[in-house]
């Protein structure tokens, strides 16, 4: 039996068995979750935890604040031709829950008090 052959088709026949779930885990860059979160002014330790995702058409971002007070989320998207413009939202205090914006894969997301 001539082994030099049979290896490396061995070989050959392991990188068509793998997966493809598994070699999909690797290719998933665009469609990452983002999360950020901020300190609370009362109760003291608490947060505001906001996530959201690349989507091609719409944003959805999901909340939990587990502040006394209401909070603000506001996401800036920057247009094709560079202009710059914001969506914001403001979020009940001990609230949670998710809000669908019109535009897609925000430039950056920051969690001031108000609008």
């Amino acid at each position: 039996m001539n082994y030099k052959k049979l290896v490396p088709a061995a070989a050959a026949l392991a990188v068509l068995c793998v997966p493809s779930a598994a070699l999909a885990g690797t290719a998933q860059t665009s469609a990452d979750v983002h999360r950020k979160s901020a300190a609370c002014a009362s109760p003291r330790g608490e947060k505001i935890n906001v996530s959201w995702g690349d989507g091609n058409v719409t944003t959805t971002v999901y909340y939990n604040n587990h502040c006394n007070q209401k909070r603000a989320v506001k996401l800036q998207f920057v247009r094709e031709n560079g202009t710059i413009f914001y969506k914001c939202f403001t979020v009940g205090a001990k609230s949670k829950g998710s809000k669908k914006i019109d535009h897609s894969m925000p430039n950056k997301v920051t969690l001031p008090a108000s609008c």
